[in-house]
Formats: C-alpha cells, sequence, structure tokens
C-alpha cells in the first residue's frame, strides 16, 4: 500500500408531524456542539445513501409501523433502475438509459464511487407542483450558512485551523456542484435550483435558529440543506415541523425516536447514536475486554487489570442523557463494566479548569482505561492535564465528531493520545485532488474548488440530488423518501464509507441513519504529513489495516487481526486510491 508517510513506529508505550416543544428538541444534540466547526471542517464523514450492489436488500419486510412498503416493493414501484428491471425479467439492452449512463457499471457516469444507478430516460408529464418548492420546471432548495461576522468565534476557532469560512465562496462551490448533477441526474424536467440563506446568528443562537426557520420557511423549499451547528437541535425540528425536508447538515446527528417522529421529513449523515454507541461497544469488548491495560503509557497501571471510566458530553439541562444511557448499555450488553462516568459541558474558556476536575475524578476512581465519547475540542484540555498530573492511563475513543481528524487531534497531547486505539467514523484519508469531492470537481471544471470545505459542502447537494432521482417524476417528500430508501448499500472500501438506508440486513434494526461502517485508528505523534484541509504538521492518525472498514458483528476479535500499532499494514494518507475505490476515467462535460 502507499502512504505520504511510514516513518514512525509505535514505541510500546502511550403527513406533516407536530411541532415540537423546547424541551423536546434539545435530545437532538447527539455529539456536543462545536459550534461552526462540524459544518465547515473537511473530512466529515459522507453523507450519500448510494446505490449499486445487489438488488434484494434484507429481510425485506418493511416497517410497517412507519408505513414503509418493503425494499422490493420500493423498487417495484419507483422508477426503472438495473435492480427493477432484474426482478421483473427485463433486458437491461431495451432500455433507454440516457446519455449520462455508464451502461458498464450501471451508474452514472460520474468518477466518484458514491453515485446512483441509472434510472430509464424520462419523457412525458411529470405531475407539475406535486410538492412544496416543486413546479413543472424547479426543485427549489434552500442552503443555509452562517455569517463569520455573526459568529466570530466559531469562525475564529475554524479559521485558525485552516479551513475556508468564507460563505460567499461555499455558495459559490454549491452552485458548481449544482450545475453539474443538474446535467447528470435524473430530475424529471424539472431543474434543481439553490436559493442562498445567510443565518441570522451566530451557530448557537437558539432563537435565532428559530426565526431563521420560519423565515425559511417563508421562501417554501422543497428541502434546506446545512444550519446552525450548535442550534440544529432547534433548527431541524423547526424546519421538519414546517413540512420541509430537513437534508443533511440541517438537523445535526438526530436519534431514531426523532428522526421518526419527523418522518419523512428529516435525514441524518452519519450512523445515528445509536447505531454508534452500537459499533464501540462492540469495538472495546473485543479489542480491550478485561485483563491487563497493556496499553497504558503508565508501565504500572498496564500490570492492573482493566478498570473503565466514560467520559462523556452532556448540556446543562441533561439532554443528552439517553446517549449516554444508550453507550453505557451497550457496555453492558457486551460485558464492559463502568467504574465510574464522568459528565463534562462544553464551555470553552473554562476548558482547563474543567480538565482538571475531570482528570481527578477518573484518577480517584482507579480508572486504567478512558472511553471518550463527545467533541473534537474536550480531549486536548483532557489529555494536557493527564500530562500535568503525571497520569497515563489507555485511551479508546468512542462515538466522536471530528475528534477522529487529524486537524483536530493535532491538538491533543501525543503522548498520551498515542496510549489507546478508537473508532473512525471518517474513512482513510486520501490526497485530497483524490476524494470524490475534489476530484469531480476539478474534472468537471478544470480548477480546484473555490472553497477547501467541498467534503462536508458538496455530499449534501448530491444527497438530494440522489434522492430526486429515485424518487420518480411525482416528487414529494414521501417519494423522496422512497428514493432514498430504495438504493442498496454501496461503498465499505478504505477511503469511502458503506452507506444505505432503509431495510438492507445491515443492522438489526431499519436504518435511519446513513453510513454503516468503521475503521479502527491510532494516534502516531512522529508522523508527517497534510491534515484534511492541507495543512502540513507533524503528528498523524493511522489507520488500522489499511483503513479497513467493519460493520456490525463483523470488527475482528484481536489487536493484531485488526492490525493496530502494525505500522506496515497501516496507512495514514494515500497517495492513489486503493484498486477498490478507484473509477473510471469518463470524458468531462462541456460546461
Amino acid at each position: 500500500m502507499t502512504t505520504t508517510d511510514e516513518k514512525a513506529a509505535r514505541d510500546g508505550g502511550a403527513g406533516r408531524p407536530p411541532a415540537r416543544p423546547p424541551g423536546w428538541g434539545r435530545a437532538l444534540r447527539r455529539y456536543g456542539p462545536v459550534a461552526a466547526v462540524v459544518a465547515l471542517v473537511a473530512g466529515a464523514v459522507v453523507v450519500f445513501g448510494g446505490g449499486g450492489g445487489d438488488g434484494d436488500g434484507g429481510d425485506g419486510e418493511g416497517t410497517a409501523d412507519a408505513g414503509i412498503p418493503s425494499t422490493e416493493e420500493l423498487i417495484r414501484s419507483g422508477p426503472m433502475t438495473p435492480q427493477r428491471a432484474e426482478l421483473e425479467g427485463i433486458d437491461l439492452d431495451e432500455i433507454d438509459w440516457g446519455p449520462t449512463c455508464d451502461t458498464e457499471r450501471m451508474q452514472l457516469a460520474l468518477p466518484m464511487r458514491l453515485v446512483p444507478p441509472c434510472v430509464e430516460r424520462f419523457e412525458g408529464d411529470n405531475g407539475g407542483a406535486t410538492a412544496q418548492g416543486v413546479t413543472e420546471d424547479e426543485v427549489k432548495i434552500v442552503y443555509y450558512s452562517t455569517d463569520p461576522a455573526l459568529d466570530p468565534l466559531g469562525a475564529a476557532t475554524i479559521g485558525e485551523i485552516g479551513a475556508d469560512v468564507d460563505p460567499e465562496t461555499a455558495q459559490q462551490t454549491v452552485d458548481a456542484y449544482v450545475d453539474l448533477y443538474n446535467r447528470y441526474f435524473e430530475t424529471y424536467g424539472r431543474r434543481v435550483v439553490v436559493e442562498r440563506f445567510v443565518g441570522s446568528g451566530a451557530s448557537d443562537d437558539t432563537e435565532a435558529a428559530r426565526a431563521d426557520a420560519l423565515a425559511i420557511a417563508e421562501m417554501e423549499p422543497f428541502a434546506v440543506i446545512g444550519g446552525p451547528a450548535q442550534a440544529a437541535h432547534v433548527f431541524g425540528p423547526a424546519i421538519a415541523s414546517q413540512g420541509i425536508v430537513c437534508g443533511p447538515g440541517c438537523s445535526g446527528a438526530a436519534p431514531e425516536e426523532v428522526i421518526e417522529e419527523h418522518a419523512p421529513y428529516m435525514w441524518t449523515a452519519g450512523p445515528t447514536p445509536d447505531q454508534a454507541a452500537a459499533l464501540a461497544a462492540e469495538m472495546v469488548a473485543k479489542l480491550a475486554g478485561p485483563g491487563p491495560a497493556e496499553l497504558a503509557g503508565d508501565p504500572a497501571l498496564r500490570e492492573q487489570d482493566r478498570v473503565y471510566g466514560l467520559l462523556h458530553y452532556d448540556t446543562p439541562e441533561g439532554d443528552h442523557r439517553p446517549v449516554f444511557e444508550a453507550l453505557r448499555d451497550a457496555l453492558a450488553e457486551q460485558g464492559i463494566e463502568l467504574a465510574t462516568d464522568v459528565e463534562y459541558n462544553l464551555d470553552i474558556a473554562r476548558s482547563q479548569e474543567n480538565a482538571r476536575t475531570i482528570v481527578t475524578r477518573l484518577r480517584e476512581a482507579g480508572v486504567t482505561t478512558v472511553i471518550f465519547y463527545g467533541d473534537p475540542l474536550t480531549p486536548g484540555a483532557v489529555t494536557q492535564e493527564a500530562t500535568a498530573q503525571g497520569w497515563f492511563p489507555e485511551w479508546i475513543l468512542g462515538p466522536n465528531v471530528l475528534a477522529d481528524t487529524t486537524i483536530f487531534a493535532r491538538g491533543y497531547d501525543g503522548q498520551q493520545w498515542r496510549n489507546g486505539f478508537g473508532m473512525a467514523l471518517n474513512t482513510a484519508r486520501a490526497e485530497r485532488e483524490a476524494m470524490d469531492a475534489f476530484r469531480v470537481y476539478e474534472w468537471a471544471y478544470g480548477e480546484p474548488p473555490p472553497n477547501n470545505t467541498v467534503r462536508v459542502i458538496e455530499p449534501p447537494v448530491r444527497t438530494i440530488f440522489a434522492g430526486i432521482h429515485m424518487a420518480g417524476p411525482e416528487l414529494t417528500p414521501e417519494t423522496f423518501r422512497d428514493g432514498l430508501l430504495r438504493m442498496p448499500p454501496m461503498g465499505g472500501g478504505p477511503t469511502v464509507a458503506q452507506v444505505s438506508r432503509g431495510d438492507h440486513g445491515v443492522w438489526p434494526e431499519f436504518d435511519w441513519g446513513g453510513a454503516d461502517d468503521m475503521a479502527l485508528l491510532w494516534w502516531d505523534p512522529e508522523a508527517t504529513g497534510e491534515d484534511e484541509v492541507g495543512n502540513e504538521g507533524v503528528g498523524m492518525y493511522r489507520y488500522a489495516n489499511g483503513g479497513q472498514r467493519y460493520t456490525l458483528g463483523n470488527l475482528p476479535t484481536s489487536l493484531e487481526e485488526a492490525g493496530l500499532f502494525d505500522v506496515e499494514s497501516s496507512v495514514t494518507v494515500y497517495d492513489e486510491l486503493p484498486e477498490d475505490d478507484q473509477v473510471p476515467d469518463y470524458p468531462p462535460p462541456d460546461l
């Protein structure tokens, strides 16, 4: 395998849903407020609900309580696709798939892994104004962005780590992808148009978020992408309660019961919090479990049997407790008992003071092994304080938002963070120019995108187009839902997450999430290379077994099988895509 760095080995250390009361909406805060960082930093998990693969899905039973047909019924009732043709015994060569179909792959001829299957070329009556924001000629989407002038703390935090916070270049980038995808996706005689909305407050201003949702509702769009990251718990339900599709980035990582209550209006990006908790619990049980804390940085702790402590985020009102309970229960089901759990609230101004309290409580409980669940900023202060106190336990990175990215982890104490491993909801990285969002932009336009956070900007746009493409001519929130659910799982390579929604046999319950899988990683404080937005530096995550990804029930059963701490089989950044993730080189469009 090829990487940008293979130099440093580990040294042995270390209908419309009803409106919700405000308290209900607060439960949407699943991964902690991290200002606008979550929305803007490149490298977030992919949010596209894919196509391709086999066509029969999982057990085919659907989810009767939600009124959703089985996977087979969805395929048969939708537009003609290769999967439907196979079910109905129709020869693929008899169907006009249109000029943007790669008839060998039976997917759209875009140089990307996560693109939907071809659909039969549409001619005829599309039904006209089938839903709010839909006419015979257009589908109106609103793209929400935060004004840096109104969110100076968030903008400064992001700008310091090299991410582009300019809403003008972000909008230019969105517009360019929309122009491209209008040419390639089947939109049934309509053109997707995107109107910009700049938030009226900071990303944590809940009153502004409510006001913005009402203002957007007056624009009468079909869907919204993006939103105020820290106030997503208010903004998302407010959008969905107006009968508007709340696309990826609009609602944050919502729990399954909230998505179901707002169905078919609310869509999330990665796995749901419950799914992430199940993956994390299986990882801890199989790769750590009972026995000596052999990965601790302190030799004395390595001789002790593991004593687990969970460090987890919550709000002052306790809104995040259901997530903690889900993770605690999932760990218990795997035989992992917690000696203590330490709750924290994210307060940047008091981070070092809070870190002293956190570390003291964990040490007093005799913890040898810390499981972290939360935001990307807190580990910096906590690991630095642990070193100041001379305490070097094991660290296990559990469900998280962007703590699995090098751009944030370079702010953690490297001698602490190397003493353990964790789950990567993000995929292994390749050179930026090789990743889907960058590659397709340069392929289409012959130059780099104007904003360096395209790996966050582009996937929600593609999700909207994919749902429309697979919905058929009568576009409504319900048919948009069906379009996303009828696409079978795809992806799953080292640099491309497996993504699916619906009933495909990937999860034991109906899948309202996006990405299905995870990789394993550990921190190498001596490795050098670029972070997710192109900053050169020292310290990088290494992805075990070349970034191999695992679904629930399929994680390795030992550190050796997982490839953890084996530098030779690990990767920091691929300098060329692995074979499974490569795509054809199509001729670019004439734009």
